[in-house]
């Protein structure tokens, strides 16, 4: 369901209270106002067969503590170097809850998703900079205007949220509509701290 097309053609169902998680720029987008950066992913995907796996130099590939049809020692594996185009690898077959048979490493074979960054695509992550948290102040001025609407989240916040933050930022949402009937922010996205996002 495409949110803005719906509003824009008067359609969206009525609503008491709208929990929106999406850019706040978007939201405002018909102010004219200039949009926020973000960062992008771009996710590309490698299949490995056993004997492709079986290639690798020793040092890529750690058998003795991954098992064999494994690429890597655990799910994510991040890269922080400048000197790596990728900034994390992810292996599926790592996901839990897996078969019996894939947790012994007797399913030959593994696919990856490298994660390149990218200045283009879905919004991810929020640029930190002066400018950026400068016209965030006018979003969040005109958020705190609209009627009805609840904005949450990493990107209406504009901020990044380590996943400990958005879980206590979401449950702060709901004691403040327990304690006051306002669904509604305890307090702005910057008083949770850093996060380990982007700096």
């Amino acid at each position: 369901v495409d949110f803005f097309k719906l509003r824009e053609q008067g359609l969206l169902p009525e609503y008491g209270m709208l929990v929106y998680t999406g850019p706040i720029d978007s939201y405002f987008s018909q102010q004219g106002m200039p949009k926020l950066e973000y960062r992008s992913l771009r996710f590309v995907e490698e299949y490995f067969e056993q004997s492709d796996l079986d290639k690798l130099p020793i040092e890529e590939r750690k058998p003795a503590t991954t098992g064999e049809g494994f690429f890597q020692e655990a799910m994510v594996v991040n890269y922080p170097s400048p000197d790596v185009k990728f900034t994390r690898i992810v292996e599926y077959k790592h996901v839990p809850n897996q078969p019996e048979a894939v947790k012994q490493g007797k399913v030959p074979g593994t696919l990856i998703a490298k994660e390149y960054s990218s200045a283009e695509g879905d919004p991810y992550y929020p640029v930190p900079n002066p400018d950026n948290r400068a016209l965030y102040e006018k979003y969040r001025a005109l958020a705190e205007k609209e009627e009805g609407v609840c904005f949450v989240g990493r990107l209406a916040s504009y901020k990044y949220f380590n996943m400990d933050q958005a879980i206590l930022n979401a449950l702060e949402i709901y004691d403040n509509l327990k304690e006051t009937g306002k669904l509604a922010p305890k307090r702005k996205p910057e008083d949770f701290g850093p996060g380990d996002g982007p700096k």
